[in-house]
C-alpha cells in the first residue's frame, strides 16, 4: 500500500505543481470559506449562504428512513432534517442563482452503511447541480465524519466524495474519491489563537499543507481558533477551506480583505533632516502646520511599513500626544477639532471657528496677519470644508457651505488652495464670494498649473474635483507641489508666513474602511512633510508642526511585512474615535511640543511664537 502511495504522490506532484504554487499566492474571497456545524447557528444554511460562503458542513444521523441533522442524539427533532435545513433550500437558492458553486460537507455521526445510501436518495433531486469528473455541476458532496474505509469508496456514485485526514494507503482508484484532507491543527501545534506561528511551527504545519496540495488535493484544519488572528493564520499558510462558526466574522473579514491590505509596489525616498535648529529656543519665523486629518498612530505606522520602514515624519524627534475630545463629546468630528488648535478653544462637534455659545473665535490665520505674516490654507478637498474653514470662517453648523463661502471675503489669508468652486458662487446681495475676492486683489485660478505657475500672491485656487481626487485614483503630487508653490511665494516675506495645509483624505480613507487609500494618502501627506523638513533646514527659522484633527477608522494592525511593503488593517468603525493623536515638531522651539496636552494648547503653543 506504501508504494501505491507514492505513485498517486508523484503522479499528482507533476500535475499539481501549479496548484502549489497559487496556494501561497492564493487569493481569498469569502467562497473559501466554510460554516463549521452550520445547523447549529440559528438561521442554518441561509445566513452562510447570503454570505457567499463556499462549504457548509451539517452533521447527520439515520432516523427511520430519513437523514436527520443533529450534533448528537439528543438534539434530534422532526423540524431538523437534512431535507428541511438543506437539500429544500439548496434547490431553490441553486436554481435561482445559477453562478453560485458551493460544497455541501456532510458528517456522517455513525454507520455509513445506513447513512449513504439515505444520502444517495435524498440528494437525488439535486442530481442536475453535482459537480464531479465529467461533470462541471456547482454543487460539492463531500462525505466526513464516520467514512466508510477506502476499499469501498469507490462503490458509490461519482457524485459522493470523502474527506480524509490522512494520505497513506490509498490505490489511485480510492484517491479520486478523495475530495478533501482535513487534519486537526493539535497533529502539528497546539496553539490558543494568539501570537503567530514559529519558524518550526510553521515548518510543521506548512510541511502538511504541501504534501496535500503535491497530493492534488484541498486543505482544511479543524480544531483550530476561531479569531481573526487564526483566520490570518490559515491565510498565511495557504489553507484552501477556512472554517468558523462565526459566520459574520469571517465573511466580513474575507468580504473587506481587498481593502484591508496593502504592498506598496515601491518605496519612496525619504529626506534626512540635519537637526541645526530643532529644538533652538529663537525667533520662529515661519510655521508649516501641518494636519493628517484622520491620522492616528496606526495609521502612521502602516504608511512606515508600506515604505519599507521609512517615514519622514519619523525624523522628527520631538513629539507629542493631542487630545482630541470635543466640548460636548468624548468624540470630536472635524470642526470642532480643527477650531481647537486654529483658535484655541474646544468647542462643540460641528462648530467651525466659535467656541460653545456660537461666539466667533480668531484663528491662528488672524493673529498671524496681525504680526505681519504672509498666510496660507491649503486643502485637498472643499475649501469650505471644516479643517480649511476653521482658519477663515464662524458658523456653528459646518455644513452651512454657502455661508461659510461666504466668509471667506473677510479672511486675511493670502493664499487659499482646495475645491468646492461651486459654494464660492453662490451670489448674496448681487455679488458672489468670486466677485468680492476679485475686488479685493485675489487672482481666482481653476487649474492646478495656473496655481502653480502664477506670480500672484494674493490666489484663491478653487479646483474641480478630479484634480482633488483621491491619490489612488491618479492625483499628482497635489500636496508637495502645492507647499512649493506657496514656500517659494512667500520665502523673501521679511515677518516670514504661517501656513495650514492638510492632508485631507487620509480621513476618506479611514471613513471608507479602506487601508490602501489611508495608506496612499499619508504618504502623499508624508512625502509634503519631507519637503517642509527640507526647507525648514534651508531656511533656519522654521518650526514644522506635524499632527491630525482625530483618529479615523479605529485601524488596527493585524499583519503586515516591513521587508515586502505589505500591511493587513482593520478598522472598528468607519467613524472617528477619541484616541489621542500624535504630534511631531521640528525647528526652533520643536521641545515646547513635548508631553501630552489638550489639542487647544496647540493654538497657545504656536500663539506664543507669532512675534
Amino acid at each position: 500500500m506504501k508504494n501505491s502511495t507514492t505513485i498517486i504522490l508523484l503522479t499528482a506532484l507533476l500535475l499539481s505543481i501549479n496548484l502549489c504554487v497559487s496556494a501561497q499566492i492564493k487569493e481569498y474571497t469569502v467562497a473559501d470559506a466554510h460554516s463549521h456545524n452550520d445547523y447549529k447557528n440559528n438561521i442554518p444554511f441561509y445566513r452562510a449562504y447570503e454570505k457567499g460562503f463556499g462549504s457548509i458542513e451539517a452533521d447527520v444521523y439515520a432516523v427511520n428512513g430519513q437523514l436527520m441533522v443533529a450534533h448528537d442524539k439528543k438534539e434530534i427533532s422532526a423540524k431538523r432534517s437534512l431535507k428541511i435545513f438543506y437539500i429544500d433550500p439548496l434547490i431553490e437558492k441553486l436554481n435561482r442563482d445559477p453562478q453560485r458553486h458551493l460544497r455541501l460537507l456532510i458528517e456522517i455521526k455513525e454507520d455509513y452503511k445506513a447513512i449513504l445510501p439515505l444520502v444517495i436518495s435524498e440528494l437525488k433531486p439535486l442530481e442536475k447541480y453535482f459537480a464531479y469528473d465529467g461533470h462541471p455541476g456547482r454543487l460539492s458532496i463531500v462525505m466526513t465524519g464516520a467514512v466508510p474505509p477506502a476499499a469501498v469508496m469507490p462503490n458509490y456514485p461519482d457524485w459522493i466524495s470523502f474527506d480524509v485526514d490522512h494520505l497513506d494507503g490509498f490505490t489511485p482508484a480510492q484517491w479520486k474519491k478523495i475530495g478533501l484532507v482535513s487534519f486537526p491543527l493539535s497533529k502539528y501545534v497546539h496553539w490558543n489563537g494568539k501570537g503567530v506561528f514559529n519558524a518550526d511551527e510553521i515548518k510543521r504545519i506548512k510541511g502538511g499543507i504541501d504534501s496535500v496540495h503535491h497530493a492534488g488535493k484541498k486543505v482544511r484544519f479543524y480544531e483550530t481558533p476561531d479569531t481573526k488572528s487564526s483566520w490570518l493564520a490559515m491565510l498565511r499558510l495557504g489553507v484552501d477551506v477556512i472554517g468558523t462558526d462565526d459566520i459574520e466574522g469571517l465573511g466580513n473579514f474575507l468580504n473587506r480583505k481587498e481593502k484591508s491590505e496593502y504592498i506598496a509596489p515601491e518605496p519612496y525616498v525619504i529626506y534626512h533632516p540635519t537637526y541645526k535648529s530643532d529644538g533652538e529656543v529663537k525667533k520662529v519665523k515661519n510655521i508649516i502646520l501641518c494636519i493628517g486629518d484622520g491620522m492616528g498612530l496606526s495609521q502612521l505606522y502602516a504608511t512606515y511599513s508600506a515604505n519599507r520602514g521609512q517615514l519622514n515624519i519619523f525624523q522628527m524627534l520631538n513629539m507629542g500626544f493631542s487630545v482630541t475630545y470635543s466640548a460636548d463629546a468624548y468624540i470630536t468630528d472635524s470642526a470642532a477639532g480643527a477650531t481647537a488648535f486654529a483658535s484655541g478653544q474646544k468647542t462643540n462637534d460641528r462648530a467651525v471657528g466659535v467656541d460653545p455659545e456660537g461666539k466667533p473665535l480668531k484663528s491662528l490665520a488672524d493673529y498671524s496677519a496681525e504680526a505681519g505674516k504672509k498666510t496660507a490654507d491649503i486643502v485637498v478637498c472643499e475649501l469650505t470644508d471644516a479643517t480649511p474653514a476653521a482658519f477663515y470662517a464662524h458658523n456653528a453648523e459646518r455644513s452651512n457651505a454657502t455661508d461659510i463661502a461666504g466668509q471667506i471675503v473677510s479672511s486675511p489669508v493670502d493664499i487659499f488652495l482646495g475645491s468646492a468652486y461651486k459654494d464660492f458662487t453662490q451670489p448674496v446681495n448681487g455679488q458672489t464670494p468670486i466677485d468680492k475676492m476679485k475686488q479685493r486683489g485675489y487672482t481666482i485660478i481653476r487649474t492646478f498649473d495656473d496655481f502653480i505657475n502664477t506670480p500672484a500672491t494674493k490666489i484663491l485656487a478653487l479646483m474641480d474635483d478630479s484634480v482633488t481626487r483621491p491619490k489612488m485614483d491618479g492625483r499628482g503630487n497635489y500636496l508637495p507641489l502645492a507647499l512649493k508653490k506657496v514656500t517659494q511665494t512667500f520665502k523673501n516675506a521679511p515677518n516670514g508666513f504661517f501656513m495650514m495645509i492638510e492632508g485631507s483624505q487620509i480621513d476618506h480613507g479611514g471613513h471608507n474602511n479602506n487601508l490602501k487609500q489611508v495608506i496612499t494618502e499619508n504618504s502623499d501627506f508624508d512625502r509634503m512633510v519631507g519637503d517642509a523638513l527640507r526647507f525648514a533646514d534651508e531656511d533656519g527659522e522654521t518650526l514644522v508642526i506635524v499632527t491630525a484633527d482625530h483618529e479615523t477608522g479605529g485601524l488596527t494592525l493585524l499583519d503586515g511585512n516591513i521587508g515586502k511593503g505589505y500591511v493587513w488593517g482593520d478598522f472598528s468603525t468607519n467613524d472617528h474615535t477619541g484616541t489621542p493623536v500624535p504630534l511631531f515638531a521640528y525647528g526652533p522651539h520643536s521641545l515646547d511640543f513635548r508631553g501630552i496636552f489638550n489639542n487647544n494648547e496647540i493654538f497657545n503653543k504656536l500663539k506664543a511664537l507669532l512675534k
